[in-house]
């Protein structure tokens, strides 16, 4: 085990907890909050387009629900409604904690908050009305991606304060993937709003740059912000640090130099030069790197100390998806290889991949992230074990199933397309049932979000009441599974 005091858990004391979370309490509420109303928005159209693509006639009396919209409003409010936001609760959060200083300029970043709802659902009502820009990840309208920028302008300022006011000491592991998540996402959507809604760029580039910001959205916002998670919670939780600051390191700058690259492996057989298909590629096959050395970080970390997952749900959520990420990363490298990329690239594996990234890794993280969070900012337990236990087994098999059936339905619908024997409708026809399996799996995520949504709103009912002890942990302090809880 490593004795990097980078690797270590923070050192604050059970008071300087209680001052720091109560600082940063009601923003972080706040984008938790919301982020649970999108997170039900978003999967509640990802199962109309799931069922769409089954059934094409559901909905079909109405403009607002034709496959075309829903789909896109599923990504979008998915991406900026509720992964975006849970990003920055988490961040903030653990920024405040690991810099161990209480929160400033609490008004600027309630705002920022209101301000962030506000453009997403003018953009969520902007393409629902048919003002889509067709850009992968980037769909909202230009009028409210700059209502979007100003919300994280304000974010961002409170983080590098914040930062520059920490006490003194080592940068802990977390700190160094909030860092890069902070200054990477206003980087990666100012210069892609800018050349590819506000003043657009030559059409030959924008498919480039679209597949940049795509690969970077993932690669270097939403992977160190649950990653980040994932390296504060588990040594928390199991009272052991970090087991290799080496592997850590090599994970942290492996996702910074190949992380936005990946994105244009994308695009093989596109109009682009091939050098630039090539390094897309190149980086996308070099994410093997990070995902075996977080495997063996978490593999060395966790050896023989499995027992909280038993009872703690936010460690068992988050190492399934931080175990999720593992998988996203070694199967994007193998599906951007040019061989297997002409027999996948236009079949239903892109969907699987998706959700095995975006809700398996990110989605299940930042539930953990949440699980620990807001007892601790409340004081108050989680209402119900059944509920979280519910909550956990519903969305493992969602995402089991449905990337099960998606990358499976789309080999045979890739390969049927290659077929010049096969028609076009006999390939679709053959990944009806797979789709089908796949409704069933967006139907098992709506009911885990219900169940998340449902003791979420127990625990906000519960603070009417008076009580005590934090979160399904207190009657494990005698036996010292988390010492460092509370």
């Amino acid at each position: 085990m490593s004795n990097d005091q980078s690797s270590q858990p923070d050192t604050l004391n059970s008071a300087e907890r209680a001052t720091i979370d109560a600082s940063v309490a009601a923003p972080v509420i706040l984008f938790f909050g919301t982020a649970i109303f999108w997170l039900l928005f978003g999967s509640f159209f990802e199962l109309i387009s799931a069922i769409k693509l089954v059934w094409p006639c559901f909905l079909d009396g109405c403009g607002l629900f034709t496959y075309g919209r829903t789909s896109v409003v599923s990504l979008n409010a998915l991406a900026y409604g509720w992964a975006t936001p849970a990003a920055i609760g988490i961040g903030l959060w653990l920024t405040a904690r690991l810099c161990r200083v209480q929160l400033a300029r609490y008004k600027s970043l309630m705002a920022a908050g209101i301000i962030w709802n506000i453009g997403t659902f003018v953009g969520v009502a902007g393409i629902l009305i048919g003002d889509n820009t067709s850009i992968s990840h980037l769909n909202f309208p230009g009028y409210s991606t700059h209502i979007l920028l100003l919300s994280f302008i304000l974010i961002a300022i409170w983080a590098i304060v914040t930062f520059n006011q920490r006490q003194s000491g080592p940068l802990y592991v977390s700190q160094w993937f909030l860092v890069a998540g902070f200054f990477s996402f206003p980087w990666l959507f100012a210069t892609a709003s800018q050349l590819l809604i506000w003043k657009p760029l030559q059409a030959s580039a924008q498919p480039a740059i679209a597949a940049w910001f795509a690969g970077g959205f993932f690669n270097l916002w939403l992977a160190p912000m649950g990653l980040a998670a994932a390296f504060y919670l588990i040594p928390k939780t199991i009272g052991r640090s970090i087991n290799s600051q080496h592997l850590s390191l090599l994970a942290f700058w492996s996702i910074l130099l190949f992380g936005a690259w990946s994105g244009t492996s994308r695009l093989i057989g596109g109009p682009l030069p091939a050098w630039m298909v090539s390094v897309g590629v190149a980086a996308s096959v070099m994410m093997i790197i990070p995902a075996l050395a977080v495997a063996l970080n978490l593999h060395f970390t966790l050896d023989g100390h499995y027992a909280p997952m038993s009872w703690s749900p936010a460690l068992r959520f988050t190492v399934t998806g931080v175990t999720m990420l593992v998988f996203t990363w070694v199967f994007t490298a193998i599906n951007s290889l040019p061989a297997v990329s002409s027999v996948t690239n236009f079949s239903d594996i892109t969907r699987g991949l998706n959700l095995l990234g975006y809700y398996g890794f990110f989605s299940m993280t930042a539930f953990g992230a949440i699980y620990y969070i807001l007892p601790r900012l409340t004081g108050k337990e989680w209402p119900s074990s059944c509920l979280i236990s519910w909550h956990f087994w519903l969305a493992t098999t969602a995402v089991l199933l449905g990337v099960s059936v998606l990358l499976l339905g789309g080999l045979i619908q890739g390969f049927a397309l290659q077929d010049i024997g096969v028609t076009f409708r006999s390939s679709i026809e053959f990944a009806y049932p797979f789709r089908l399996l796949a409704a069933v799996a967006a139907l098992l995520i709506v009911g885990a979000n219900l169940a998340f949504a449902a003791v979420f709103a127990g625990l906000h009912w519960s603070l009417r009441r008076p009580g005590t002890a934090p979160a399904l942990i207190a009657v494990r302090e005698e036996n010292s599974q988390e010492p460092v809880a509370v």
